[in-house]
């Protein structure tokens, strides 16, 4: 039997505060005043330093000295710099996963992967790509490896706010995703791990190029 322990509450602000700067509410360079926080959240302070030191580690905010934190910026050198680590943690994921999965483990990713296609043709693009990330943060355990999850949950928030600007830029990027995690997925359930890399770097270089676009735009 496993148990799955409640967000705690530093954990519980840094989502609100990572809700706000993926999709764009809160922009780049911006002060994120920590009383102001604690006002309109009714949160203790320490909660709230808490908060933003996982967001630093998560790479949505940047804590400077004497000024504080600061929502990060985002440029193309960050972004190329971004998706090519997120890249080849994925690449390595996928592979573990189709070495290492067992019967049965697979069957709750195929089942979100078909809730994804019903939900390709909605309007709601936003959570469409938050169900996205939810079908990897299934696939992380799989791996078995502890590191390589950590990683990948603490770098996932910078790449869902790339994402969430390349959607904003181009709303009807979906297709792509399924295109990508069908993929994924066959190779994955074969054991292919030689088409894997393939799947992966063809579609983050496509998103790469969204990403890019947008912050030109």
């Amino acid at each position: 039997m496993s148990f799955n322990a409640p967000k705690s509450m530093a954990e519980q602000i840094a989502q609100h505060l990572a809700n706000q700067i993926i999709s764009g509410d809160r922009v780049a360079n911006e002060r994120i005043q920590e009383l102001k926080i604690v006002d309109e959240l009714d949160v203790s302070r320490g909660s709230v330093r808490e908060a933003l030191l996982l967001m630093e580690r998560r790479h949505l905010v940047e804590i400077v000295p004497r000024r504080g934190a600061m929502v990060a910026e985002i440029n193309a050198e960050s972004v190329e710099n971004l998706f090519d680590v997120f890249g080849v943690l994925v690449t390595r994921l996928a592979i573990l996963v189709a070495q290492r999965w067992k019967d049965g483990e697979l069957d709750e990713l195929v089942q979100h992967l078909v809730k994804l296609q019903s939900m390709a043709s909605q309007e709601d693009r936003e959570e469409f790509m938050s169900q996205v990330f939810v079908l990897l943060n299934m696939a992380y355990p799989l791996a078995r490896n502890e590191y390589l999850h950590e990683l990948l949950v603490n770098m996932q928030p910078a790449v869902h706010r790339c994402y969430a600007l390349a959607q904003r830029y181009k709303p009807n990027d979906g297709q792509a995703a399924l295109v990508f995690f069908s993929a994924l997925m066959t190779g994955v359930v074969q054991r292919e791990v030689d088409l894997l890399p393939v799947a992966v770097k063809k579609y983050f270089d496509h998103q790469l190029v969204l990403v890019l676009a947008a912050l030109e735009a």
